[in-house]
């Protein structure tokens, strides 16, 4: 803002400025919400709207330790306002306090005990730090799985008890792809129960879930099903009970028509192969602590005779970075994901950041690396760095930065890339 700008914002009643400063806020522009909130903090430093708008902002733009340092002060004036132990909660979480977090989202439901928003958020915390049993039951309160019950009742949801023997059950995929390849295992549960199994999924995803063995039909938008019962895929961990030491189908679970096999075998080259991915889908909520910055990703692409190395994102065309751009892409933009995973097959590493290829990989059984920014997906839990979904997924945290972690993973690139390729043997 400019100094004439500043001194008619200063005049400007409070109220007035809170109201603009909120609406900026709400249309995510950033900087001026700031500004304004700043200004507003200056009239009335422990204005209860100034602190939250400022917390909120800060948790929006990933900048946790100021929201922690405002939202710390606004429970100071305001111990039982509302929607601030929840806000500070998510700042606890992005900073890795999971057991910090939990404490502060129950802290919240015990102020509001109906907010679902918080109770979800919870459930995802405690999935984090492996209490799986209240964290799916916590889970099991978003929109998806609210919806189907209030849409076709609930005695046709199945709650995990009732006999599938010659029923028909269709499980309704849902959220990203990488979630709808992830939870496809579960499948194979409902068919040993007896069940006919339909999946339902998206045109992407059609064909590679015809690859699961246990899936009798494949459903999309605007075909007719005819079912007995019907599930979300994610409902599914909490209705066989699944703990962190009883995942089912770790190893491979998806297996390549007997054709692709064949061709894959014919392409199989004496070079190494490593497909790499630095992001995921812009428009995820989670892609700020997902994808690594591309100048820090392409340190790990080595010049050598014997090595060849592919990009995994289906579209390069938006990328700006010169050396990444000019990676030859595994497949065309238009690809599905069977086409994908035909191609990954006959790779020797994926090195990616949280994406559903790398879920792809992992369910394929080919070696990757996944690399974990800050606040990492429930499902790769808090620390370790074994994936508990995958046997094949060796999970590299984030520490100190993306820089510390590019460069651990370039360590053992090079170990890796010492030893000869298993797949020209």
């Amino acid at each position: 803002m400019s100094t004439g700008t500043e001194v008619t914002v200063r005049s400007l009643p409070l109220r007035i400025i809170l109201s603009t400063a909120e609406e900026a806020l709400r249309k995510k522009n950033f900087p001026i919400a700031e500004r304004l909130f700043d200004e507003a903090l200056r009239k009335k430093s422990f204005s209860i709207r100034g602190l939250s708008g400022l917390g909120r902002l800060y948790n929006e733009t990933n900048e946790p330790a100021k929201a922690s340092c405002c939202l710390t002060r606004l429970m100071t004036y305001r111990p039982d306002i509302p929607f601030a132990p929840a806000q500070f909660a998510h700042a606890c979480s992005m900073l890795g306090d999971f057991s910090g977090a939990a404490r502060w989202y129950r802290r919240a439901l015990s102020i509001a005990p109906d907010d679902r928003a918080t109770a979800i958020a919870l459930g995802i915390t405690l999935l984090r730090l492996g209490k799986w049993e209240e964290g799916f039951a916590l889970y099991d309160l978003r929109e998806g799985a609210v919806s189907l019950e209030k849409s076709i009742g609930k005695e046709k949801i199945w709650d995990g008890t009732a006999d599938l023997r010659g029923k028909n059950v269709l499980v309704v995929g849902e959220q990203g792809h990488g979630d709808h390849i992830q939870f496809l295992r579960y499948c194979a549960l409902l068919k040993d129960k007896g069940a006919r199994v339909t999946f339902f999924t998206r045109e992407l995803l059609e064909k590679l879930c015809a690859w699961m063995p246990a899936i009798d039909e494949v459903a999309l938008d605007n075909d007719k099903v005819s079912f007995d019962y019907t599930v979300m895929a994610m409902s599914l961990p909490r209705l066989f009970n699944t703990r962190p030491d009883n995942i089912p189908l770790r190893s491979a679970y998806l297996t390549a028509p007997p054709d692709a096999v064949a061709r894959i075998a014919s392409e199989l080259s004496s070079k190494k192969k490593i497909a790499l991915a630095w992001k995921g889908n812009p428009q995820n909520s989670r892609d700020a602590v997902r994808s690594c910055p591309p100048d820090l990703f392409a340190r790990l692409i080595k010049t050598l005779p014997d090595v060849e190395f592919y990009a995994l994102p289906f579209d390069l065309s938006s990328e700006t970075h010169e050396q990444l751009s000019r990676l030859r892409p595994i497949c065309e933009p238009d690809a599905t994901f069977a086409d994908v995973a035909e191609q990954l097959l006959s790779f020797d590493l994926i090195i990616s950041v949280d994406t559903s290829l790398a879920h792809l990989a992992g369910a394929l059984g080919v070696p990757t690396w996944l690399m974990i920014g800050h606040q990492p997906d429930w499902r790769w839990l808090a620390e370790g760095n074994e994936s508990l979904w995958y046997d094949s997924v060796r999970l590299f945290r984030i520490t100190d930065g993306w820089p510390d972690l590019i460069d651990r993973v370039g360590e053992e690139l090079d170990h890796f890339l010492a030893k000869p390729s298993e797949r020209s043997q």
